[in-house]
């Protein structure tokens, strides 16, 4: 479940999130790593 609060920041910040399975192997890594994972929310 995504955090309303963490979501508004980065709204007001003009930020973007990633939301992602962190269960899924590799998938950390290939967020930090600036691959394609999960879902951009902006």
């Amino acid at each position: 479940m995504l955090d309303t609060a963490a979501f508004a920041l980065c709204r007001e910040q003009k930020l973007s999130l990633v939301v992602f399975n962190v269960f899924k192997p590799g998938a950390l890594k290939r967020v930090v790593m600036g691959e394609d994972e999960g879902t951009r929310v902006s």
